[in-house]
């Protein structure tokens, strides 16, 4: 299931690994599966950390040795519940004062079977159109990306 709107996108998917696996695999595992080309840096993007404990840094590292913010980890709840605070404004640039939630929760459906669910609220403070729309489709490339890395 797959929806847009002003305010949040959300995906669903289902990923044939257990509960534990799959919130590995997002929280320690980031940059395995983040694409290279999905940053906000000024020159290619080298590797992904996220920083996987509460008040984590979410950051990219460049092919300039630069390091460039993403964000910070909300809330960390294995294996249950992942808060990312997301501050990438409209224009695709790190903004300390800008707050966009992405939330994932991992559901267990049978031992090797989790739901995996992401929302990206609040996204009226970037504003509607082009930016909010090219965000469901990344985000939909992206959680792919995941599942296959998940499942191997």
């Amino acid at each position: 299931m797959e929806t847009i709107s002003l305010t949040a996108i959300k995906k669903d998917l289902t990923v044939e690994a257990s509960q534990e696996t799959a919130f590995k695999v997002f929280t320690e595992k980031m940059d395995l599966w983040w694409p290279r080309t999905h940053h906000v840096g000024a020159c290619p993007m080298r590797e992904l950390v996220l920083e996987a404990k509460h008040g984590g840094r979410w950051y990219s590292k460049h092919e300039d040795d630069s390091e460039v913010d993403i964000g910070y980890v909300q809330t960390y709840q294995p294996y249950d519940l992942f808060v990312l605070a997301w501050q990438v404004n409209s224009d695709f640039r790190y903004d300390p004062e800008m707050i966009t939630e992405v939330i994932i929760q991992f559901i267990p459906e049978g031992p090797k079977t989790t739901r995996v669910k992401l929302e990206h609220r609040d996204l009226q403070k970037l504003g509607s159109g082009k930016t909010v729309e090219s965000m469901d489709q990344g985000w939909g490339m992206i959680m792919e990306l995941y599942k296959q890395q998940a499942e191997l």
